[in-house]
C-alpha cells in the first residue's frame, strides 16, 4: 500500500526513517523530494538529523537543488549523486547500487577482492561452510560457463562440484 508524504501530504513516501530515542520509536515516511530538502537523503545528507526536527519544519516551503534531480547519475528514488556518495560512504537507497554498478564494481574489487562479500567465518573447524560456499561459487561459474557455452570448463566445473559434493557429505557424517 502506497502511503503519501508526511511532509508535503502531495508526493508517494519512498523513504521510511525510523530513530530509537530513549527507548522510545520515531518514524516518518517521506518522499525522496522532502528527503532532499531535510537532509534525510541525498547529496546534503545530515547523518544526525531529528525525526521531532523535520516533522516541526514541515511547515517551511520544499525547495529543492534542480542540479541533482537533472544529472543522469542522480538517483530518482533518493536523489544521491554519485559525487555525494563518494563525500558521504553511504548509498542513499537500495536503487542506488543498479544505478552506480558501473562505479562500484571497481571501489568494491580494491576493497574486498571480490563482488560479492561472502561474510567472515574462523579459519577452524568450518570445513562444512567452506566447502558449502565453494559448491555454491562453482554451481555460479557453471552457469555462466554453460551461457557461454563453453562446454569443456562446464565439465570440469561439473566434475568439480561432484567431487566436492561427496566430501561434503563425507563432512556432514563425520559432525553427526
Amino acid at each position: 500500500m502506497l502511503m503519501n508524504c508526511e511532509i508535503c501530504k502531495k508526493n508517494v513516501a519512498r523513504i521510511h526513517v525510523t530513530q530509537i530515542r530513549d527507548g522510545n520509536k520515531l518514524s516518518i515516511h517521506i518522499c525522496p523530494e522532502c528527503a532532499l530538502e531535510k537532509g534525510v537523503a541525498g547529496p546534503a545528507i545530515n547523518t544526525s538529523f531529528s525525526i521531532e526536527q523535520i516533522v516541526n519544519q514541515a511547515s517551511k516551503g520544499v525547495t529543492l537543488d534542480s542540479h541533482a534531480l537533472m544529472n543522469p547519475k542522480t538517483c530518482t528514488a533518493c536523489g544521491l549523486t554519485y559525487n555525494a556518495f563518494k563525500e558521504s560512504g553511504r548509498l542513499g537507497c537500495a536503487m542506488c547500487y543498479d544505478l552506480f554498478a558501473d562505479e562500484l564494481e571497481p571501489l568494491l574489487l580494491r576493497i574486498q577482492k571480490e563482488l560479492r562479500y561472502n561474510g567472515k567465518y574462523p579459519e577452524e573447524g568450518n570445513d562444512l561452510l567452506q566447502k558449502k560456499r565453494e559448491i555454491a561459487e562453482l554451481k555460479r561459474q557453471l552457469k555462466i560457463a554453460v551461457e557461454k557455452e563453453d562446454f569443456h570448463k562446464a565439465a570440469e566445473l561439473r566434475d568439480r562440484i561432484v567431487e566436492l559434493g561427496k566430501q561434503l557429505l563425507q563432512l556432514e557424517h563425520q559432525s553427526e
